[in-house]
C-alpha cells in the first residue's frame, strides 16, 4: 500500500506524454517530474488517487546519460520548460517515441513516424510573449507563472523568449514604478498594468507592444510612448487594450492605438503577413516554414487542384500554397482573423484564395460541389469536431494534410479517418516548442480506392 508523505528507493522506467519520469511502488504507478527513464531515486508520496500517485524527486542515485542540467533558473519553480533538463536529442526522440506511441496506444494506428525535425538554435525562438503584470511586498514584479498557480515569477530571464524582449519587460516595469503606474492585483481587483505582450517579426526588425490595462485610461501614456520609442527604435506599434473583467482571457474587447498602426510585417515561405495585436499567429515562425514545406509536399498538389484551409488562421497555409493550385478556401471560426487573411491576400497580389467566417465543420458542407483534391486540418489541441470528420468522408476528398498540436486528439480523429476509407502514410513531427514537452507535427493520409 503506498502511502502519502511516506520515502521510497525506484528505477524510473518510461516517461508521460508531458515528460513525467514513470516508477512503480509495489506495482502502483507513481509520476515524478524531472526524472528522467533509465535513473534510480528516493521519491515523496505527494498524492496518491485510485489507481496512481505523484511523487517529488529527493535524491537522484544513478543519473541519466542524458540528462542536462537546466540553463534556467526559474525551472525547478516555473514548469514552462518542462524537459529542458533532457539534452536536446532526447528531447527530439522523446517527442518520437510519444508520437509513435500515442498514435498506436490511442488510435490503433501503426505507420512510418521521421524522426523529429529540430531547431539548430532551440532557444529565443518565441516571437510573442505574454507578461503578467503583479504587486509581491509593495514592489512591481513582472514575469512568467509559477507552475499550477497564478503566482507571478519575478523574472530574470527566460531563455525561450527573445532577449530584446526580456529587456522590454524590465525597461516597461522600470518605467511603471518611476511613474507610479501600479500594476493589477488580482485578490483586491485594482490597479492598472495587467499584462504587457511583446511580439517580434521573424523576417523583419519589426516590434509591436500591447499593454492590457484594467482601466480605460492609461495614466501619462504619451510619457510611456516616448520612452519606449526612445529606447527601442525596432518598435512600430504601440497598443492598449482595456480589459476590466475577472478573467484569465488576456485581451479584453476594446483596443486603440497609442502608437504606429494596428501590425507588424512577417513573411513564410516568402508571402507577407501583417500580424495584428489578436492575429492568431505561430509562435516559431522558423520552424513553421519548414513545417509548411513539408505539408505542402505531403499535399502532392497540381496546378488545376482545389485546396481547403481548414481552422485558417490568418490564412498562413492557403496562401503558402495559393500560388501552386487553381483555388484555395479558407475558414475560420474567428472574424478577426479572416479579415486578417484577406488582407494577407491582397498584400501578396493573391486573387485564388478565398476565406469565410464559420465553423469549419458547417462551412465545409457549402464546399461539397467545389470537387476538392486537397485538404489541410490546422485545428486547435481540442481537434475537430466528429460532424467535421463524418463530412469529410461522405465529401471523398483524396488526400488529407493534418497538423496537429496534440498528438491524443491526433490519434483520435486519425482513427476515425482511418476506419472510414484513409490510409495513414506517415507522420514527421516537428519541434515546435523546444525544452517543452508539446509536440507539433505533419500527417499525410490517402484515400483508398
Amino acid at each position: 500500500m503506498v502511502e502519502k508523505n511516506e520515502y521510497y528507493d525506484v528505477v524510473f522506467m518510461d516517461m508521460t506524454h508531458d515528460g513525467m519520469g514513470v516508477c512503480k511502488v509495489d506495482g502502483f504507478p507513481v509520476f515524478v517530474a524531472n526524472a528522467l527513464k533509465g535513473e534510480k531515486g528516493k521519491i515523496k508520496i505527494i498524492k496518491v488517487n485510485k489507481s496512481f500517485g505523484f511523487g517529488r524527486l529527493v535524491e537522484l542515485t544513478e543519473d541519466s546519460p542524458f540528462r542536462k542540467e537546466p540553463i534556467c533558473d526559474h525551472f525547478n519553480e516555473c514548469g514552462g520548460c518542462n524537459i529542458m533538463h533532457m539534452n536536446y536529442q532526447m528531447q527530439l526522440d522523446f517527442k518520437k517515441y510519444r508520437t509513435k506511441e500515442t498514435l498506436k496506444k490511442l488510435g490503433k494506428i501503426e505507420t512510418i513516424v521521421h524522426e523529429t525535425v529540430g531547431m539548430v538554435n532551440p532557444y529565443y525562438y518565441r516571437n510573442k510573449a505574454v507578461i503578467p503584470f503583479g504587486e509581491e511586498n509593495g514592489k512591481m514584479i513582472a514575469g512568467l507563472y509559477k507552475n499550477r498557480s497564478h503566482d507571478i515569477i519575478d523574472m530574470k530571464k527566460c531563455y525561450i523568449i527573445p532577449k530584446i524582449t526580456t529587456d522590454i519587460v524590465k525597461f516597461l516595469k522600470n518605467v511603471f514604478v518611476e511613474l507610479g503606474i501600479p500594476a493589477y492585483n488580482e485578490l483586491t481587483g485594482t490597479g492598472v498594468i495587467r499584462y504587457v505582450t511583446v511580439r517580434n517579426s521573424y523576417k523583419y526588425n519589426d516590434i509591436s507592444i500591447t499593454l492590457t490595462t484594467l482601466t480605460p485610461k492609461l495614466p501619462k501614456k504619451e510619457i510611456i510612448v516616448k520612452k519606449i520609442t526612445n529606447k527601442f527604435d525596432r518598435v512600430v506599434s504601440i497598443i492598449q487594450n482595456y480589459n476590466p473583467d475577472n478573467t484569465n482571457i488576456i485581451l479584453g474587447k476594446k483596443s486603440r492605438i497609442l502608437y504606429g498602426e494596428d501590425f507588424i510585417l512577417d513573411e513564410i515561405n516568402g508571402i507577407k503577413f501583417k500580424i495584428s495585436h489578436r492575429s492568431i499567429y505561430q509562435v516559431n515562425p522558423g520552424q513553421t516554414e519548414e513545417m509548411y514545406k513539408k505539408a505542402i509536399e505531403y499535399a502532392e498538389v497540381e496546378p488545376n487542384h482545389v485546396v481547403i484551409d481548414a481552422f485558417c488562421g490568418i490564412g498562413t497555409i492557403g496562401l503558402s500554397v495559393a500560388g501552386k493550385v487553381k483555388e484555395v478556401y479558407g475558414v475560420e471560426v474567428v472574424k478577426q482573423a479572416i479579415e486578417d487573411a484577406k488582407t494577407n491576400a491582397q498584400i501578396n497580389n493573391i486573387s485564388n484564395a478565398h476565406f469565410v467566417v464559420g465553423k469549419a465543420e458547417e462551412v465545409i458542407k457549402k464546399w461539397e460541389s467545389k470537387d476538392v483534391d486537397v485538404l489541410f486540418i490546422d485545428p486547435p489541441r481540442k481537434g475537430v469536431d466528429k460532424s467535421f470528420l463524418e463530412t469529410v468522408v461522405t465529401m471523398g476528398i483524396p488526400r488529407i494534410v493534418y497538423i496537429s498540436c496534440n498528438v491524443s486528439t491526433l490519434a483520435r480523429d486519425l482513427n476515425f479517418l482511418q476506419a472510414n476509407g484513409y490510409e495513414i502514410i506517415e507522420v514527421t513531427p516537428y519541434d515546435m516548442f523546444p525544452q517543452t514537452s508539446h509536440i507539433e507535427s505533419v500527417t499525410k493520409l490517402r484515400l483508398l480506392k
